[in-house]
C-alpha cells in the first residue's frame, strides 16, 4: 500500500491537509495536493498518481466534475468524488464521468479506504489486456457505428460548462491552442473548450480551415490582412509558422 501514490483536489485548505494526513497515516503516499481543476490538468502527469480524489466544489473554473470529465481523456487514472453535494443534478452530472466512488462528507476514514482500493483494484482489471476467449467470443465492431445520417456537417457542440452549445462552423474564425484546451473565437464569443488543438482540427473542413501555426487553425475566408508574418482577423493578430508559411500563402490568390 505504501507506494499507493494520491492525488487531492481540494479548495478548502485545512480539509485537504486533514484528508493528506489521514491519508497518510493510512500508508498512503499524498504526491500532491491542488485547489483547482486547471491546476490538477497541468500536473497530473508530472505525479503520475495511482488515484486522484476530486472534491465537486473546486477554485477556478473548472469544478471537479468538469475536470474529471477532461481527465478521462487525457489520462486512465481513476478518480473519486468526495462532496457535500448530494442533489439529483449533481450526482446525474457526476454520473456521466463514470467515476469508481462518490463520496458524501462527511464520511469516516473506513468508508474512504475502502473505496480507495476498490477504486484502484477496478481500475487494474480494466487496463488488463483481454483474454483470448474475450477477443474471439466479442462481435466485430462497425466501422463507423455513427453514420452520416446522424452528422450536422457545419455545426459543432461545445462542452461549456454543463450545457452544449450549438456553434456554426460558419461562425468559426479562428482556434487557438491553450494548453490541453483551446479558445474558439466566433464572430460573437470566444469559447475554451476542453479539447486539444489537434483534435478540434479533425472536425473542421480543410477546404474552410487551415493551421496556421502550431498553436493557431483560421478560416481562409476571415483573414483581413497579412503583415510580416502575421494574420490580421478582427483586430487580432496571428502569428504565421515559418513551415506553414508557403503552404498558406499557395492557397491565397494573390496578384
Amino acid at each position: 500500500m505504501a507506494n499507493v501514490k494520491l492525488l487531492i483536489a481540494e479548495d478548502d485548505v485545512v480539509i485537504a491537509q486533514n484528508l493528506a494526513f489521514s491519508l497518510e497515516e493510512m500508508g498512503y503516499e499524498v504526491c500532491t495536493i491542488v485547489s483547482s481543476g486547471e491546476e490538477l490538468l497541468l500536473q497530473i502527469h508530472e505525479h503520475n498518481p495511482d488515484l486522484a480524489i476530486l472534491d465537486i466544489t473546486l477554485d477556478g473554473k473548472l469544478d471537479g466534475i468538469d475536470t474529471a470529465a477532461i481527465l478521462a481523456k487525457v489520462s486512465k487514472i481513476p478518480f473519486i468524488f468526495m462532496t457535500a453535494l448530494s442533489d439529483k443534478e449533481t450526482i446525474d452530472r457526476a454520473k456521466l464521468t463514470s467515476p469508481h466512488a462518490y463520496l458524501v462528507k462527511p464520511f469516516d476514514v473506513r468508508t474512504l479506504q475502502s473505496s480507495i482500493e476498490v477504486a484502484i483494484h477496478n481500475a487494474s482489471l480494466r487496463q488488463q489486456p483481454p483474454t483470448a476467449a474475450t477477443i474471439e467470443t466479442t462481435p466485430e465492431a462497425p466501422t463507423n457505428q455513427i453514420t452520416d445520417n446522424y452528422l450536422l456537417h457545419d455545426t459543432l457542440f461545445l462542452k461549456v460548462r454543463n450545457r452544449l452549445e450549438k456553434v456554426a462552423l460558419a461562425d468559426i474564425v479562428w482556434a487557438e491552442a491553450q494548453d490541453i484546451y483551446c479558445n474558439i473565437k466566433t464572430q460573437q464569443h470566444l469559447y475554451l473548450v476542453s479539447q486539444s488543438l489537434k483534435n478540434l482540427e479533425q472536425h473542421l473542413p480543410a477546404k474552410d480551415f487551415m493551421r496556421v501555426h502550431r498553436s493557431y487553425i483560421v478560416r481562409l475566408t476571415a483573414i483581413e490582412a497579412i503583415e510580416d508574418n502575421n494574420i490580421l482577423i478582427g483586430g487580432k493578430s496571428i502569428p504565421i509558422g515559418n513551415t506553414h508559411k508557403d503552404a498558406l500563402l499557395k492557397r491565397l490568390q494573390i496578384i
